[in-house]
Parts: structure tokens; sequence; C-alpha cells
């Protein structure tokens, strides 16, 4: 009887670690990306919209992709991206004025397995 209890805690044991390392997040691996091209799109957006809390002012700039290169030795998530309009957000103010302009962005993709955003950071005009 004993002997069977322990198996079965066994399998329940195994079982619940299963479970639980299943739902734990596998954050994307380090990459980062400088892009040029050009604003087609500026925006403040909630970061409720982008599904982040807490509620927080977030600045969405949409880049049409000239070019990519990968910094390091990292991946280069946007290399298949070229000739799209692609999303990044920030924390930090960005100037309407770059609505139109040519520009060149540090940008990086933050996530996990269940999805993720584009962050841009280091924006110049060209």
């Amino acid at each position: 009887m004993m002997r069977r209890l322990t198996v079965v805690f066994c399998i329940s044991l195994f079982f619940t670690l299963l479970m639980v390392g299943s739902c734990a997040s596998v954050p994307v691996i380090p990459n980062e990306t400088i892009v040029e091209g050009a604003v087609s799109e500026y925006a403040i957006v909630s970061s409720r919209l982008a599904g982040i809390q807490p509620e927080q002012v977030l600045y969405r700039i949409t880049i049409y992709i000239e070019t990519t290169k990968a910094v390091g030795n990292g991946p280069d998530f946007l290399r298949d991206k070229v000739g799209k309009d692609i999303p990044f957000y920030t924390k930090k103010k960005l100037p309407p004025q770059l609505f139109g302009r040519k520009v060149r962005a540090r940008v990086q993709y933050r996530g996990d397995e269940r999805g993720g955003l584009f962050w841009v950071r280091d924006v110049e005009v060209r």
C-alpha cells in the first residue's frame, strides 16, 4: 500500500512540475538592430492598447524599413521586414516632427513565446 502511494505521489509531482514549467515564459534572446527608413506614423498611445500594465503613455512611430543591420552577434529580427511599415514603441517622448522624415534608429524586440513588441531608442533624423 505504501509503495502504491509513493508511486502515485511521484507521478502527481511529475505532472505538477511539468505543468508549472510549461507556464513559465521564455524571454526572447538578446537582440539589437539598426534600422533606417521613413517615419510613416507618429502616435501617442495608452499602454493599454499594447497590453502593458500599469497604464502609461507610450509613443509609437511606424517606420517604413529601408535597411537593417544587426548589432553585434545577435539576430536581426527585422531583416525580412525591408519594404514594410513596422511599429516601434518607446516611453521617452518623441518629437512629432519625426513624421515623414528619414530616420536611423536602434531597435530591440522584447517579449516571450506569447508575443512582444519592437522598442526604439536613439532615433536620429537623417
